[in-house]
């Protein structure tokens, strides 16, 4: 090879290699926030509706932002143990655990697959959502405020507990019933 297309081999590998490293230090894995996160059950009974409450997971998003500060999250997962969800019902919290199979499957676990922003605030998350040993793909409708290099993200998604092959839950001999409709509301901030 003459030392002419050499210099031109060279140059196009560290061309190629700069934008490897860019893209790199564009994408930045960012760590969930201790004391900074809430996620919400909700549904309903034959009884009254309920809601159960956790404010303790551990995880990540990986985000870079395009030329207009609009952030793209490329990856996230987030692990919450299942018991840490609570109440204030000690029967009805028990009747949850045994639903959700705690013992053999202590976690809930959400890995993202995609995530697509509408702008730099409002956008839709596809994950896989694990529970109670059970996984299947839910899509969450989202709201992002950033603020410095911490991004809160808000979330909302609907689904059946079969849809995970749940029994919903029953109490006092099965008169009351849980609903199959629950829906999953969270607020988590991330920030390294």
């Amino acid at each position: 090879m003459k030392s002419g297309a050499k210099n031109r081999v060279k140059i196009l590998s560290l061309v190629i290699l700069m934008f490897a490293a860019f893209s790199l230090q564009a994408q930045q894995k960012v760590n969930l926030k201790p004391n900074s996160q809430e996620y919400v059950v909700k549904g309903t009974s034959t009884l009254h509706d309920w809601h159960m409450t956790s404010e303790e997971a551990v995880g990540f998003i990986t985000v870079k932002k395009d030329a207009n500060g609009v952030p793209s999250f490329t990856g996230s997962e987030i692990t919450l143990k299942a018991e840490s969800l609570k109440s204030g019902k000690k029967g009805m919290d028990k009747n949850a655990y045994k639903a959700l199979k705690t013992e053999e499957y202590p976690s809930i676990e959400f890995v993202l697959n995609h995530c697509t922003m509408e702008s730099a605030v409002l956008g839709k998350a596809t994950a896989e959502l694990t529970i109670a040993g059970f996984s299947r793909d839910v899509t969450f409708d989202i709201q992002v405020e950033q603020s410095g290099n911490a991004f809160t993200v808000k979330g909302t998604t609907d689904f059946r507990l079969t849809d995970f092959q749940i029994d919903p839950p029953t109490a006092l001999m099965g008169t009351i019933k849980t609903g199959d409709e629950v829906t999953i509301e969270f607020k988590a901030t991330f920030q390294n």
